[in-house]
């Protein structure tokens, strides 16, 4: 292979890489080809020609009449198979079911992805939640929600303050979360070492979350329960963390520094 070819393949696998995270962040009703056209830069032939052979392998699937792409059933058998792998996903579940046990609670990891918090794995309680995320896979800006601010919060300044420049417009559907409401939320969070929610973004549902730190590499991830905010008294709240950090604590020793799907803030693996 020439080295003009083969830089046209990394061109190539980029562009595809780049519509995939377009059509992920368009959520359930796709995106057209227009939208995509305008959102990579890419020309119309250029594009259709890529999405096509996405469609082909099973990584896109068309709707609404083949107007509309979204992520394809391929996506979801790789990401199962990356899912039981020895990452957190795979550490964290049988800590995730005991907490189900003991709680009857809804039970989500978390996990950053650059500006995101992705739901990597979740189990539900005796009355299913309505979440920020809505099942696994499903992501929320990082600053939105107890499972990202027990991320954020336990990031360097430097690196939180330009995460929340970035994110702050994205945040317009929680008119709450003003700069300043986010960082007295953060600043809580970082003081008393945990993430609350007594209701303020979803009416009625409250939620707790740890962080979940590697040694030498920094917060990662977060464990957390969903409940009903009416339930939530100062007890609850300290026995809730206090399971948590129980968990938190005996799994933080086995997760390796040198994953790089831990060391760098990329999608750690869903399904």
């Amino acid at each position: 292979m020439s080295e003009s070819a083969g830089k046209n393949g990394v061109q190539l696998l980029d562009r595809a890489v780049l519509l995939l995270d377009l059509v992920a962040s368009a959520g359930s009703d796709g995106a057209t080809l227009k939208t995509l056209c305008e959102l990579s830069g890419l020309n119309k032939v250029t594009c259709h020609r890529i999405l096509n052979s996405l469609v082909d392998h099973g990584f896109l699937n068309k709707m609404h009449g083949g107007k509309h792409y979204r992520l394809g059933t391929k996506l979801l058998i790789l990401g199962v198979k990356a899912a039981n792998g020895p990452g957190l996903r795979h550490h964290f579940q049988p800590a995730l079911e005991r907490i189900r046990q003991q709680t009857g609670e809804t039970v989500m990891l978390m996990a950053r992805d650059k500006d995101d918090s992705v739901c990597i794995d979740r189990f539900d309680g005796d009355f299913q939640m309505q979440t920020l995320t809505g099942s696994i896979g499903g992501f929320v800006p990082l600053g939105v929600g107890p499972g990202s601010l027990a991320i954020l919060s336990f990031l360097s300044l430097e690196e939180r303050e330009q995460i929340i420049a970035r994110n702050l417009p994205r945040m317009a559907g929680y008119p709450m979360l003003t700069p300043e409401r986010i960082e007295r939320w953060i600043a809580e969070t970082a003081e008393q070492g945990f993430a609350i929610d007594s209701g303020e973004l979803i009416p009625g549902i409250a939620g707790i979350a740890v962080p979940v730190t590697v040694s030498g590499t920094g917060t990662v991830a977060s464990l957390g329960l969903t409940l009903l905010s009416p339930r939530l008294t100062p007890e609850l709240i300290a026995q809730h963390v206090a399971l948590l950090r129980e968990e938190v604590a005996k799994i933080e020793p086995m997760l390796n520094p040198l994953d790089k799907r831990l060391s760098s803030p990329e999608r750690v693996s869903t399904r």
